[in-house]
């Protein structure tokens, strides 16, 4: 199965930081390209409709000018007025009146007129004369029709009539018509007929790159422009794409311009969908080449991910082949450097176990000593008992009892009965060091159950005995202890030679100063026993101190503060 390691994950994240971002800009910049767009194609053919908006209207003006000028010119309108009843030409008065009629076409066409404009003046008989020279075989084919569409009352108003289509399907003309009548008489004398040959509006409406052009007249049928482009359309379809409809003035006519978004946008798409593809291409490659990098740079953390497998299951002399300057492979000597280690903590805490599990055998065989010398010395105490010696047989009971306290040293005991294990202390001592010696014992009642470690003082007795009244003809020990405010003082005072303060000074700044190593190097090794039985047992809070006192002598201060780990048996305040 698939295992998303570290480095497959890193990978992982690194392809999606680079992917996502890029396909999300790309997403963003292809709408906002795609939008800007639109609007910059709407605006475009805003510009172009106006343009042509304003070529259809300038031909517009120039009819009307023509026409208005031919209706208002009274010469002119004489000599339509003598053509009026004219099939041909006869005589030399129609000849006459047929050339003062080409001379005003000839005036009128003066006037620059755009070359795809032709005029006509038709009088009753249907007679035709043109402003030009152009074949006129299109129009007298079309007149009877176009007649048809002519309202013969409406004089001097232009008349829309619409497209003439050529039979051949080659082209064809729009024809607008003005009525021409002559005031003194109720019937007309000449219809002008102007046609805009169909090349002129497709030239005007020539395609444009995107979307369709078409002209209607007020009928809606089509002038000219694509046949593809209706006039009117449903809404559904009108906002599928872009549409724009414009009224051209003076006319009855009506622009229109349509186009489908999808025609528009498709080449953004296009290209954008290439870019996406191109985009997607270069990832894969990407992903195969840093899948190939990302293995050869995670090799080597395989191979140390095997090292320390083969470790754990016991193989201890498995170590890594460094190879290199790297930071993988200074990690591999540090790596081995650690195993090292390990390895040799190993055996050392291998052979501790077996070391102590020697010394718990000697002490299981030394175990049996005491018993027998406890079985020895309980004999001989008979044995005085028996020949009335009672003096040394209470030695021998106070040996008993220190003996008895030496096998049970781990246990606790309380202030009264370590004042009692001193009174047997204090007489064996007497005994052996032939001194008149007395110990004092001053306790109150509330602290007489409080717990402490066995043999906590007699390290300080000794002390005092070996120190300061060995040959002091009146040696005495006082024992006391009182309760202050959160503190247990108890004090182990002496009669004997006494300190000097200097000394006192630096006895207690060694004891009081935690260094491991200036208690370490103090020669009196007692102190220093008592020092870390008392730190270990009630905190770092306990300390000892040291001071003169009123009978020359010392005494030391044991100050135990009142924490949780204060106890009292049985009866006993905390």
């Amino acid at each position: 199965m698939f295992k998303l390691t570290y480095y497959r994950r890193i990978q992982l994240s690194f392809l999606l930081f680079i992917i996502l971002p890029v396909l999300t800009v790309s997403v963003i910049s292809f709408v906002l390209i795609k939008e800007t767009m639109v609007e910059k194609l709407q605006l475009s053919n805003e510009n172009l409709l106006n343009v042509i908006v304003k070529e259809i209207g300038k031909t517009v003006d120039d009819v009307t000018f023509a026409s208005h000028f031919i209706v208002n010119d009274t010469s002119f309108r004489t000599y339509l007025k003598k053509f009026a009843d004219t099939d041909r030409i006869r005589t030399y008065n129609d000849y006459v009146n047929y050339t003062q009629i080409k001379d005003g076409f000839s005036l009128i066409t003066s006037k620059p007129l755009n070359n795809n404009i032709r005029m006509y003046l038709i009088n009753r008989r249907q007679f035709v004369i043109s402003s030009t020279a152009d074949d006129l075989t299109l129009v007298n084919g079309s007149i009877d029709g176009l007649f048809k569409r002519v309202d013969l009352n409406k004089p001097e108003a232009l008349q829309w009539l619409g497209m003439v289509r050529d039979p051949s399907g080659s082209g064809g003309a729009y024809y607008i018509a003005r009525v021409i009548r002559d005031n003194a008489e109720s019937n007309y004398v000449s219809v002008l007929l102007i046609s805009i040959s169909a090349s002129y509006f497709e030239g005007v409406l020539k395609p444009v790159e995107f979307g369709k052009l078409a002209l209607f007249d007020a009928s809606g049928s089509r002038i000219a422009g694509s046949a593809e482009l209706p006039l009117r359309v449903s809404k559904d379809t009108a906002d599928s794409g872009l549409r724009s409809v414009v009224a051209l003035d003076k006319t009855d006519w009506t622009l229109v311009y349509g186009a489908s978004k999808e025609v528009f946008t498709g080449q953004i798409s296009r290209t954008f969908y290439a870019g996406i593809g191109g985009v997607i291409l270069f990832f894969i490659i990407f992903l195969f080449t840093s899948m190939v990098f990302a293995k050869r740079l995670h090799s080597p953390i395989l191979k140390l991910q095997r090292v320390v497998r083969q470790f754990v299951k016991g193989n201890r002399e498995v170590r890594l082949d460094v190879k290199g300057k790297d930071d993988i492979a200074e990690l591999g000597s540090s790596l081995n450097g650690m195993l090292d280690q390990i390895q040799q903590l190993i055996l050392d805490i291998e052979q501790e176990q077996e070391q102590k599990r020697v010394m718990e055998l000697e002490a299981l065989f030394m175990q049996i000593r005491p018993h027998f010398l406890m079985n020895t010395l309980n004999s001989i105490k008979c044995s005085l008992l028996l020949q009335e010696d009672r003096m040394h047989s209470g030695i021998i009971d106070s040996l008993m009892s220190l003996l008895r306290a030496y096998l049970k040293i781990n246990e606790p005991t309380t202030l009264q009965e370590e004042c009692s294990l001193l009174g047997h202390y204090v007489d064996i001592m007497k005994i052996r060091n032939e001194i008149p010696l007395e110990l004092q014992v001053e306790l109150p009642p509330d602290l007489a159950r409080f717990v402490i470690p066995k043999l906590l003082l007699q390290p300080l007795v000794e002390n005092a005995i070996v120190h300061g009244l060995v040959d002091h003809p009146d040696a005495r020990i006082r024992v006391g202890a009182r309760r202050e405010a959160d503190q247990i003082i108890i004090e182990i005072g002496d009669n004997g030679e006494g300190m000097e303060e200097q000394q006192l000074a630096m006895l207690n700044q060694r004891l009081q100063s935690g260094d491991p190593e200036q208690l370490g190097s103090y020669p009196r090794v007692g102190l220093i026993n008592v020092v870390q039985r008392l730190k270990l047992t009630y905190g770092t809070g306990a300390f000892i101190h040291l001071g003169g006192n009123s009978q020359g002598g010392v005494t030391v201060y044991l100050n135990i503060p009142v924490t949780d780990r204060v106890a009292f048996l049985q009866g006993g305040q905390g």
